[in-house]
């Protein structure tokens, strides 16, 4: 019990931490800005270029340049119209490092660049908790190709009321389709049934907390024994909770993280303390460089983006330039070619405003995707088409197969 409460009260001063730093980096409202240049308009790539999760950060920012390059070249797109006139955008790249006092100041400085018109980010769902609200007071329409934190896009929850409809918008689907996606597979493939033990483990942060609460409630409801543990990212030490999952001989630890290298340490403790059960890491693990345990599982809206047909020449385009791509950022594609094709289409009579490109980028509908699906979105930013969860187990040779499809 008092673990618990430690780690209860941990969560609110940091999420009182992070609202210091809004106020503190927000501390004026800037007047509305300038209008931006329908002749070659200016967006932003965030993400987390360098720290814990930089492998992942970088893999998206090269999707979006990927994108720019076909995009400013005239080159074919899966789901952008021949007849759509495009209007060419320049980037420019900041780093988030996965941090919401970073994603803050970042914001504060992308909603103060008056050719700044719409942003791509944040990655992690903490950052837009933090640097959110900042984007939208500037005015600005922002798309991620990795958020999943499910109250993002839910007014009725405080994130959604901040960030509001009309501002946040993202490609890949929210956590309360992942924690269900990973219960399902839990209890139809892994044999986990009424009586069985379960840990389930956050990493103390916005992303976590929230997915692996309600995949521990799951859980409950299907009368399975949960062991609902918590540790933070910057604690690599997990032979604490590797003790605990022998000692209650639990079947499966689910462990949710955006730092895949910490996985990859939670399952090499785990082994060497004598555990013979499943681990599954979510969608923050999905990093073939950093977590390749043999056997362990993977939820993730990623998927292998060489097995889908129509993206193959920009995999080629990707990997001729930048070397392989671990997969993680080709929704970074999609985010960014919507931000793209909304802002041609409010360039279409030649002026443009942030509040025009938040509107059309809601319009957006497209046939299909790089990653072979269609992608639209609902009035609450959530993505209407696309990819689901899959499931992955990664092979001796540390490579991801997929063994349920999304």
């Amino acid at each position: 019990m008092r673990k618990a409460i430690v780690v209860a009260v941990s969560a609110v001063t940091a999420v009182a931490a992070i609202a210091a730093t809004v106020a503190s980096a927000d501390t004026a409202r800037v007047a509305s800005p300038a209008a931006p240049n329908c002749k070659l308009a200016t967006i932003a790539l965030t993400g987390p270029y360098t720290g814990p999760a930089g492998s992942a950060g970088l893999d998206q920012r090269n999707w979006g340049r990927t994108f720019l390059s076909f995009w400013n070249s005239g080159k074919a797109i899966p789901g952008v119209p021949r007849t759509l006139k495009r209007t060419k955008l320049k980037a420019i790249e900041s780093d988030t490092q996965l941090n919401p006092q970073v994603a803050a100041t970042v914001a504060v400085q992308l909603r103060s660049n008056k050719d700044v018109i719409a942003v791509n980010g944040f990655s992690g769902s903490q950052e837009n908790v933090a640097g959110g609200p900042i984007l939208r007071r500037g005015g600005l329409s922002f798309v991620s190709g990795s958020a999943t934190r499910a109250s993002l896009t839910d007014p009725s929850t405080a994130d959604g009321g901040v960030l509001r409809n009309g501002f946040f918008r993202r490609v890949v689907p929210n956590d309360n389709f992942q924690a269900r996606t990973d219960v399902t597979y839990m209890r139809q493939k892994l044999g986990v049934g009424s009586g069985d033990s379960v840990m389930t483990v956050d990493s103390a942060e916005a992303y976590s907390v929230p997915l692996i609460t309600l995949a521990s409630s799951l859980l409950r409801a299907a009368n399975v024994n949960v062991d609902r543990q918590s540790q933070p990212a910057t604690q690599t030490d997990f032979t604490a909770l590797a003790n605990r999952a022998v000692a209650q001989k639990v079947k499966v630890v689910l462990f949710a993280t955006q730092v895949a290298s910490n996985a990859q340490l939670f399952a090499q403790q785990l082994k060497a303390r004598g555990y013979n059960g499943e681990f599954m890491g979510t969608d923050g693990t999905f990093d073939s460089t950093n977590f390749k345990f043999p056997g362990a599982y993977i939820s993730s809206f990623s998927l292998d983006i060489h097995d889908v047909p129509v993206a193959k020449p920009y995999v080629a385009a990707f990997e001729k330039k930048y070397g392989e791509t671990i997969s993680f950022g080709a929704p970074s594609f999609v985010a960014v070619q919507a931000m793209a094709m909304g802002i041609s289409a409010a360039c279409a009579n030649g002026k443009v405003s942030r509040a025009e490109v938040r509107r059309e980028i809601g319009k957006v509908k497209m046939s299909n995707t790089i990653l072979g699906a269609p992608v639209a979105f609902d009035k609450a930013g959530d993505v209407a088409g696309g990819v689901g969860f899959s499931i992955f187990k990664i092979g001796n040779d540390g490579s991801y197969n997929i063994v349920q499809k999304g």
